[in-house]
């Protein structure tokens, strides 16, 4: 019985590692021409229009895609977005795609990982190294990883799912952190449509101060992080 766990254990963290990893390979191969083309990425918006009344939807497919399958670039997806349907339906669409997508990525790590890796290494080992792994700053730690340009961010789906963390504060901590980045894009792809340079650089400028102010707030960003955490604890007992 013990022996056909860990087999069961083993495919499931099998099929784990092909999704984060096998998945992304066989898409950079197959879809070079598309999805990985600067060129067809520029022209995703005309790409789009093809679907005419459902072209949100697609959209919202594109973005839920690039948070699962995380090599996919993000930005052009977004630039697309304000492009089409202007900053605020724009952010609407890219928001909630990335949305949909964490929570997927959060409880495909959950459902085929954490249990795996308790199979295998047993209950307690896991337990202990979660423990330590999430003493007091995962949500914060999440947070700074979103907020911060450039940083790669959507295996932190995975990351959560595989960890003690809880979905809710997860998907509050992560949608927060991914605004900023994602209107900046929003916002460039509006203000490049329509040549408005000036307003890129104040955009920058403006982005330069919320990041300053997020490091000089800190301490309360931290606190704030750690009674979100203790109130979803309270209302799991």
């Amino acid at each position: 019985m013990e022996n056909r766990r860990k087999r069961f254990a083993y495919i499931k963290l099998a099929i784990l590692i092909f999704i984060i990893v096998g998945l992304p390979v066989i898409l950079f191969f197959t879809c070079r021409d598309t999805l990985f083309n600067k060129e067809w990425l520029a022209n995703l918006p005309e790409f789009i229009m093809q679907y005419k009344g459902y072209a949100a939807a697609v959209l919202t497919g594109i973005q839920i895609l690039q948070v699962i399958i995380c090599i996919i670039p993000g930005q052009p997806i977004q630039l697309a977005a304000s492009y089409l349907f202007g900053v605020l339906k724009g952010y609407l669409i890219s928001i909630g795609g990335a949305f949909i997508g964490a929570f997927i990525a959060f409880y495909i790590a959950r459902a085929l990982g954490k249990d795996s890796l308790e199979a295998i290494f047993g209950e307690e080992k896991v337990n202990d190294y979660h423990r330590k792994l999430n003493s007091g700053k995962g949500l914060t730690a999440v947070l700074l990883i979103y907020l911060i340009p450039g940083v790669p961010k959507d295996l932190v789906a995975y990351v959560a799912g595989l960890s003690d963390m809880r979905l809710r504060p997860f998907l509050i901590v992560s949608t927060i952190g991914r605004s900023p980045g994602m209107l900046g894009s929003l916002l460039t792809g509006y203000f490049i449509s329509s040549r408005n340079y000036a307003a890129i650089g104040v955009l920058a400028v403006v982005t330069a101060v919320i990041l300053i102010i997020c490091f000089i707030k800190r301490k309360q960003l931290i606190a704030m992080l750690d009674d979100l955490e203790k109130k979803d604890e309270q209302l799991d007992q």
